[in-house]
């Protein structure tokens, strides 16, 4: 039996539900309390601070497999809390939620405590040992860093859930020229010669807006994806998605970076710079219908 997939979720505390504030407690209680054996208060009263923002993986029916949290700390941001169910462990969850992490972080420094055996794995996203090794609840531990680099994507600010966007979007592409066509997930809209999709990003519970052309120009400032589900679901996706633009393929461009969420943008930003001409019908379009969200 195929396992049913899991889903990233991104939540301040706020918009958290009780099962969902039960589950991500049970499942740092059961690594850092119990597994670890280690009788500390885990909570710590951030996760309910308003700049907090909690990331998981959450599987259709609620249960938790991975989670982190964000805190903000002013000029900086911690990433902490990185627990992954035994279950689910060896599947790189824990590594996505760290990307996604830092894509929401922006340009800002990030600040971390990570348990020494695991500094090495933190070094794969860029930290760096920013002091002496200590011991915390019987653990060792290492301070660690991460400075903003020219490859990082532009700012990328935490935003609601899309519930609250999603319908609005939907009713925009809904107009009386319009015919949508609902198929694997995509939306999509036969008009226009850039044709506009709307994408549920179920996987990253984050939006995106994509272009659909028939010929081999860049869009909008866009991004020609050979695997789009792939970029548009994970928060990880990158160059290895990316190709270049090939007259004819019908490929899907990711497009409109004011309303994707990093690190994607990143790439649109490149893909900008370096792109051919956009079409202005697509443009136009792309313009109007981004006018629309709310």
């Amino acid at each position: 039996m195929t396992a049913a997939p899991l889903r990233m979720r991104t939540a301040r505390f706020a918009e958290l539900t009780g099962t969902e504030v039960y589950g991500l407690c049970r499942l740092r209680v059961d690594v850092f309390v119990v597994e670890q054996q280690c009788p500390y208060p885990e909570l710590d009263g951030r996760d309910v601070e308003p700049g907090t923002v909690h990331l998981w993986f959450a599987d259709e029916d609620g249960g938790i497999a991975a989670t982190i949290r964000v805190l903000d700390d002013g000029d900086t941001r911690a990433i902490g809390r990185v627990a992954t169910a035994a279950a689910h462990r060896g599947e790189g969850l824990a590594a996505r939620l760290i990307e996604a992490g830092i894509a929401l972080c922006g340009g800002a420094p990030i600040t971390l405590g990570a348990q020494a055996h695991l500094e090495g794995w933190y070094a794969r996203f860029g930290f760096v040992r920013s002091g002496p090794g200590y011991v915390e609840d019987g653990i060792p531990h290492v301070p660690m860093r991460r400075e903003p680099t020219a490859w990082d994507p532009p700012a990328s600010p935490w935003r609601p859930r899309p519930e609250a966007r999603r319908e609005p979007l939907r009713a925009a592409l809904q107009g009386p020229a319009a015919s949508l066509r609902v198929a694997g997930g995509k939306g999509v809209l036969p008009e226009e010669d850039g044709v506009l999709l709307l994408l549920r990003t179920a996987a990253d519970r984050l939006e995106a807006l994509a272009a659909r052309t028939t010929s081999g120009d860049w869009r909008v400032g866009g991004l020609l994806a050979t695997r789009p589900e792939v970029v548009a679901h994970s928060p990880d996706g990158g160059t290895e998605h990316v190709a270049e633009a090939r007259a004819g393929t019908g490929a899907w461009i990711a497009a409109l970076s004011p309303v994707l969420a990093a690190p994607l943008a990143g790439w649109l930003r490149a893909a900008a710079a370096a792109g051919g001409p956009v079409d202005p019908s697509a443009e136009a379009f792309a313009r109007a219908l981004l006018a629309r969200l709310p």
